[in-house]
């Protein structure tokens, strides 16, 4: 015999299949809610940031790492699985991260290497550092705002018209550094990464590269040809470093440390500010080589 009322087995079935729907309701896989950009490295976040605005967050996935051999953590992974858009250069650049951004549908992710005509005078056109030139910047950032137009096209005019915008920008920030470089063109530099090559070259200054892209010295041979070139820069990457300083001095050139990553700019910084800095700090060792085109070009 029950001992429950009419009304208490009422209440206890309906609170009993109440607790049933909410098992298969757990059971169902939810929804993924995509509203974040992932980025391989600082400079792409500062690009993206340029086209998505507030509309969406900019997430960068290395930093104080190298991204030629940074390989992703269990989260990283698990953020990129969950990334409206994973943007990278390519395994040219990102090597150890190519698997993974593989491994996500081709809509999701954006890699920028092959996929327009970047610019490479005076550059090598193998080195895949195109964020150093603002012109490729522009390029970028319109490869991301039709990417997002793509996924979000109720916001796709807005991104385009950002594109735009920062192509604008970024053509008349290729002339102020073109024209702040091109008084130099004739003093020796010698870089310690053929990147370098990006950010000089339009302007029409050459470099001679330490090393190649992957980071391989040229060898003693290379250095003996380097020598006696006269009084230039030996422009490396921060940290500074001893072993750079040491080849400078070998050289008989000034020793700069530049920052290519933005590792240095503050959290706020624009892509802007990266080349501005970089400027500064290219210039902090020009200024003290003299060149008889150095006052003719400034005036």
């Amino acid at each position: 015999m029950s001992l429950m009322s009419p009304s208490s087995r009422v209440f206890y079935f309906s609170a009993l299949m109440l607790f049933c729907l909410s098992l298969l309701a757990c059971g169902k896989s939810q929804p993924i809610e995509r509203t974040e950009l992932v980025v391989s490295v600082r400079p792409l976040a500062l690009i993206a940031r340029e086209i998505a605005g507030d509309n969406l967050p900019v997430k960068i996935l290395i930093q104080g790492a190298d991204p030629h051999h940074y390989a992703p953590s269990v989260a990283e992974r698990a953020r990129l699985e969950r990334a409206l858009l994973m943007i990278w250069l390519g395994p040219q650049m990102e090597g150890l991260l190519a698997g993974q951004v593989n491994s996500l549908p081709e809509e999701r992710q954006l890699q920028l290497l092959g996929a327009t005509e970047f610019e490479y005078q005076g550059a090598n056109a193998a080195d895949p550092h195109l964020w150093l030139r603002p012109r490729n910047a522009a390029l970028a950032g319109a490869l991301i705002a039709e990417r997002l137009a793509q996924l979000q096209p109720q916001q796709a005019e807005l991104y385009r018209s950002r594109a735009r915008d920062f192509s604008q920008s970024m053509a008349s920030l290729q002339k102020v550094l073109d024209r702040a470089l091109w008084a130099y063109r004739d003093v020796p530099i010698v870089v310690t990464h053929d990147a370098y090559g990006h950010f000089f070259g339009s302007a029409g200054v050459n470099t001679r590269a330490l090393s190649n892209g992957s980071g391989g010295g040229r060898g003693a041979r290379a250095m003996l040809g380097l020598s006696g070139m006269g009084r230039g820069c030996l422009f490396g990457e921060v940290p500074e470093n001893t072993r750079d300083r040491q080849v400078a001095e070998h050289l008989g050139l000034e020793y700069v440390a530049l920052d290519p990553l933005g590792e240095q700019l503050g959290p706020d910084a624009s892509y802007r500010d990266l080349i501005e800095s970089l400027l500064v700090q290219a210039r902090s060792c020009l200024s003290e080589i003299p060149d008889s085109g150095v006052d003719e070009a400034e005036e």
